[in-house]
């Protein structure tokens, strides 16, 4: 996770982004008010067992409290080169092409060496920032949101999300890719895939109602139930809401916990809120100011690291 020290509204990203607002209170007290948010989630997180390892972000940089869209983290992939089932000595490491050039100064090669340190593993790392060049961008797991059981990666087609560094990062990590066209409640084009898509351990959060293609809308309904999992529907409006914008992540002991915001907490209804939380301790935190002003939630503002691939 990276503490925000220039937190605020960036203009370029907003282009592409319908949930980003403008706030009326000065660019100080944003700041003040997103730093206060994000330490209640660090801590809160903590306190229910889950390892957190927090940069400072030290550029002052607007978008910076979403690592998750220049860094993914994966577990030891099976070797092709092997006998079958065979993996690889390395865990990888990917970093991405991201549309607003604001936001390329948020990767830093001194988090990967923290994070190979922290592990205690020594990385590959498959760099695709220079897909940019050309004009093709994939903004980490806010693009992806990943089955990593299965090797299945679901990506909505936006302008943050194009098909080519979609295809460039399934040839890579062998991942089967599942693409998508969608739409917000205002039909606007659905910025991020983890806005409207979650996939734990037992249960997949989707809105599928946000997919305008219906060939589209039955393959990605087909792959999510031949998961095995759950699929726990959600609307437009709860979109809106950030209820598709959430994370399983393990304490330390293993234990499933939810991340969410308060927002999404409250959004989702008594029946849902009540299956979440028989499947594992669900931690939510208010951050309004980061969600009205940056139009990303708890699932933007973490890289998880993982020591099993076993969740999205």
């Amino acid at each position: 996770m990276i503490r925000p020290t220039g937190f605020g509204r960036d203009d370029e990203a907003a282009q592409t982004n319908s949930f980003m607002n403008r706030s009326t209170e000065t660019a100080e007290r944003v700041q003040e008010r997103a730093k206060e948010e994000f330490d209640a989630l660090a801590s809160s997180l903590t306190q229910a067992g889950v390892e957190v390892l927090v940069f400072e972000d030290d550029l002052g940089l607007p978008d910076s409290v979403f690592p998750n869209n220049w860094i993914s983290f994966h577990q030891p992939i099976k070797d092709g080169e092997g006998e079958e089932g065979e993996e690889s000595a390395n865990p990888v490491i990917v970093t991405y092409p991201m549309l607003a050039e604001s936001r390329r100064k948020e990767r830093r090669a001194e988090i990967l060496d923290a994070i190979a340190k922290f592990t205690g593993t020594n990385p590959d790392h498959i760099d695709l920032s220079g897909l940019e060049a050309t004009d093709d961008y994939l903004e980490g797991t806010g693009s992806l949101v990943l089955d990593r059981v299965n090797n299945v990666a679901y990506a909505c087609l936006s302008g943050r999300t194009s098909e080519d560094a979609l295809d460039a990062w399934a040839d890579e990590t062998e991942y089967q890719a599942v693409r998508f066209h969608g739409a917000d409640i205002d039909g606007n084009p659905v910025y991020h895939t983890n806005v409207m898509l979650s996939i734990g351990t037992e249960l997949i959060v989707a809105c599928l109602e946000s997919i305008t293609d219906p060939d589209e809308y039955e393959l990605v309904e087909a792959s999510l139930k031949a998961s095995g999992r759950a699929v726990m529907l959600i609307s437009l409006g709860q979109v809106s809401h950030f209820c598709g914008n959430i994370l399983e992540l393990a304490s330390k002991d293993g234990d499933p916990i939810f991340a969410m915001s308060q927002t999404a907490y409250e959004h989702f209804t008594d029946a849902q809120r009540a299956q979440i939380e028989g499947l594992g301790q669900v931690v939510h935190v208010p951050i309004p100011t980061i969600e009205y002003v940056a139009g990303g939630s708890v699932r933007c503002m973490i890289a998880e690291l993982g020591i099993s691939d076993s969740t999205g």
